[in-house]
């Protein structure tokens, strides 16, 4: 069914998410980039150097684990809910076409020292207008140096 109403999208749902997102403990996760320019140099062309990741702060967020049905020898999953307002500022300054690129690029998310890796993404919206996105998440191996 069509949305046929005359309502102009006015960014109401934006600022409420982000509102909501503070209030409810609303806290700070890195989104790691693969870097933008690559390593020129002898070593880092073979490989010997370990290239760097950008850490992309995206905050407010909401970290949670899911409520999944867990199964033997599953690791479990999380939940990241996350202001659409942090994502439009990463992909203004990235100079991207869309936060699915963003996302796509992003190689995992640290939340608190911890590497999880992007299982899936949904996005909420409101009259056309994403206002919140949601990853899901699941624990990777090791830990991330901070």
């Amino acid at each position: 069914m069509a949305d046929l109403s005359t309502q102009n999208p006015c960014g109401l749902a934006q600022r409420v998410a982000t509102a909501l997102l503070r209030a409810s403990g609303g806290t700070t996760a890195c989104l790691q980039m693969p870097p933008l320019a690559g390593d020129s140099t002898n070593a880092g062309q073979i490989g010997i150097d370990a290239p760097g990741f950008l850490s992309l702060p995206l905050s407010p967020v909401v970290f949670r684990k899911a409520r999944v049905a867990m199964q033997n020898a599953q690791l479990p999953k999380y939940e990241l809910l996350i202001s659409a307002d942090a994502i439009a500022a990463q992909v203004t300054q990235l100079q991207l076409g869309s936060a699915q690129t963003l996302f796509f690029m992003a190689s995992g998310v640290v939340v608190a020292g911890k590497l999880f890796l992007i299982e899936a993404l949904s996005t909420s919206e409101s009259q056309g207008a994403v206002y919140l996105y949601r990853l899901l998440l699941q624990e990777a191996c090791g830990e991330w140096p901070m």
